[in-house]
């Protein structure tokens, strides 16, 4: 199947490098590239749940505006994915 992407001329200068120091076609590693990026997000689950654990915000033990505001991010990503 034969699909087409827009890259910048920086991307394309790394792609070829990167290629050509790994004897592989551009379509080769553009799959792997897909293959890490997909087994990436099984390894983090959902995203919504990879955002929120990035989020450090507060210390756990203060009680600022902001730790509601985790708070309640945490339990709304909670129960809109909850199964």
């Amino acid at each position: 199947m034969t699909t087409s992407a827009r890259l910048d001329r920086k991307t394309v200068a790394a792609l070829e490098r990167f290629c050509r120091a790994n004897n592989i076609t551009k379509t080769q590693a553009i799959e792997r590239g897909i293959i890490a990026l997909l087994g990436q997000a099984q390894e983090q689950g959902h995203p919504a749940f990879a955002v929120y654990q990035q989020l450090k915000l507060a210390p756990e033990a203060s009680r600022t505006p902001t730790k509601r505001s985790r708070d309640a991010m945490r339990d709304a990503v909670c129960a809109k994915y909850s199964r």
